[in-house]
This record gives structure tokens, sequence and C-alpha cells, in this order.
């Protein structure tokens, strides 16, 4: 039998198609779907009674499902008095798509579904790092400017939208990390306007990039050649003085972040730290979809393309990398894949960050 992955991301996802070639070289044959509503690009038909629970002609179930980035189902064209009673149909289908999809489809899901959506909750990532034991800068949530003000007394603070936003229309301005301290913090209408995250600016020797892949990770440490840390590194990683090396992980540290993932339910994930002037260990967030082919190019022999392929064909937590060198994001740009891909997105060099 044919080992089979399916992956669900939108058409031209770089990672999706990076690793659905990864995958296709292991002798993998890869499925790509942009949704659940939308599995092997067809119409969609769950059957379930007293014995059984499935999708209709479902055929033999992949080992895995990669769950990168799926898209929600876009609506056939219809009467405009039809299109509120439509959406809300479709919305609804797809929500319980998205909370059973494990139990028709007993594949191993990275992540699962329902997982997938609680872990992008900022706060609920804190409440899980808490409860296991990960230490973290000092937060505030919300639209109080009197918690914010308590907050900026201890010194800066670093504010972050919920959501990535740009301003097409005001020349592309944007919702961009910000610092702020206690004598240039915007006035309470402001604050009270609209909620953000304001988090305790750590003056940090080092930015971490942790990719965990079941129970394997692999940790990069970026920062100056210099000796200093960035207040954001995705700025800097053209320039001379940047300097990105591969660490081994403190193992109480390393058990922290597998104890997060189990509480949060999650197999996969890009967890960024921060290290202190301490030399302490804090975690920001962890991103379930997050990029990750990046580090081939600060480190090209890391090896992290490698490991999600092994990952996902094995479709379990516990898994041997397989010994293949050429699973690399060097070899993928030389592949027709890849010239395809940027034909495609109009550009030399699809973005992987």
């Amino acid at each position: 039998m044919t080992r089979k992955v399916h992956v669900l991301a939108f058409e031209d996802d770089p990672h999706a198609l990076a690793l659905s070639w990864a995958l296709e070289r292991l002798g993998v044959q890869v499925v790509l779907s942009t949704g659940l509503a939308q599995w092997r690009g067809r119409e969609v038909g769950i059957e379930i009674g007293p014995g059984h629970a499935g999708l209709r002609d479902m055929g033999d179930a992949p080992i895995s499902v990669w769950n990168r980035r799926p898209q929600a189902p876009k609506l056939k064209p219809s009467l405009p008095q039809d299109e509120a009673f439509l959406a809300g149909e479709w919305r609804t289908f797809y929500e319980n798509l998205v909370a059973t999809a494990p139990k028709f489809l007993p594949s191993f899901w990275v992540n699962p579904p329902e997982e997938s959506r609680r872990a992008e909750n900022k706060l609920l990532q804190l409440v899980a790092a808490r409860d296991v034991g990960l230490k973290f800068p000092e937060t505030v949530m919300g639209n109080d400017a009197a918690a914010l003000r308590q907050l900026a007394q201890g010194g800066r603070v670093v504010f972050k939208a919920f959501h990535p936003h740009l301003w097409r229309e005001e020349g592309g301005l944007s919702a961009a990390t910000t610092i702020l301290d206690n004598d240039h913090l915007p006035d309470t209408q402001v604050i009270e306007f609209c909620p953000g995250i304001y988090q305790r600016y750590v003056e940090k020797t080092a930015d971490i990039r942790v990719t965990v892949a079941g129970n394997r990770l692999l940790a990069v440490r970026m920062r100056r050649r210099s000796g200093e840390g960035y207040v954001d590194w995705r700025t800097h990683v053209l320039e001379q003085d940047f300097f990105a090396e591969r660490i081994t992980l403190p193992a109480t540290l390393e058990e922290g972040i597998q104890a997060l993932m189990a509480s949060l339910g999650l197999v996969f994930g890009c967890l960024d730290f921060v290290v202190d002037a301490d030399g302490a260990y804090q975690f920001l967030e962890v991103n379930q979809a997050g990029q990750f082919l990046f580090l081939e190019d600060m480190i090209p022999d890391i090896g992290v393309m490698r490991m999600v392929a092994s990952f996902l064909a094995a479709g379990k937590r516990d898994y041997s990398v397989v010994e293949d060198a050429s699973l690399t994001m060097a070899e993928f740009r030389s592949s027709k894949a890849y010239v395809d891909l940027a034909r495609r997105l109009h550009m030399d060099e699809p973005s992987i960050v």
C-alpha cells in the first residue's frame, strides 16, 4: 500500500509545496486540498450511523494530515438575497467539520483542527505556559489604561496587535510591534479605543526559535555577532552582523516545551523565546502553523526540512529522521516544482519566512 499524506493549505503555499516535494522524494504520495470543505478538490459528504462515521468514498485514509494553513470554503455564485443564508450554512458546516475531523478521518493530524484553532488564542498560550512552569514577560491584554500604566512603571513595554494588519490606503501603515515607555504612552482614550497585547520589554541577549515536530525539536539562537540581541531580528537577517546557530536547550526547558505542547493538544509548532540578561529563557508565543524553512537559509545543514518530512511520513510522534541529505531547501530551489512556484507567484524568490 502506498503511503499517503494529505496537506491542507492554500494552493501556492511555499512550505506546503516544499514539503510535498520532499515527501515525494521519500516515496510518499501527497494530496493537496485547500481546506476541509474542499477535500481532494470535490464536494464533501460525511456519513454517520450507529456503526460507522466517515467521508463518503474516502478510500484509504492517509497516514497523516498536515493541517498546514487550510482555507474556509468559498461561496458559489448565488442570488444576492440568498448570500447571508448560504454564508451562515457554510460557516456552520465548516465549524462542524473542524470540531470532528479526526473522528471521521482516523489519521495522524498535524495539528488536530480544533486544537489548532484554540492554540491561536494568545491568552490561552500564556495560561498554559504558566501552568507548566515556563517563564514569560509580565503581560496585560485588553484596553485598561490604568493596568498598562502600572505595567510601564516597571520599565519599557512592548505593544503587539492580536493580528497583523496593513492599511494599504494609508500608504502601507501597519500595526507593527512597538516599544513604549512610561513617558510616551498613548493617551487613555487611544488605549481604551482598541484592545492590544502589552508585555514588559525584556533586555535580551538573543532570540530563540524552536521548531517542534512530535518528540523532536530544533532550536536556533539569533543575535548580533557582537553578542547583543535585536529588538526584532527579522529585519536584520541580511546584515553582516547577524548570526544564527543551532543550540541544545537545557533539558528542563525541553521538558517544559513538550509539556506546553501537550497541554495545548499540539504535535507541531514554532515557538519563540528570548534570553534575558540573566541567561533565563522567556517564552513569547507558539505558532502552530509557523514558518521554519527559512532556518535552512541561516544554517544550511540544520535539516529542518528533513525532520518535518520524516515526521509527516511516519505519522506518529516518535519517529526516526531519514538519512537522505538531499532533502534541503537548496535542492528544492533547483527543482522544477520551485521554478514553477516562482513563476506563478511572479517572484524570483517565494517568501519562506
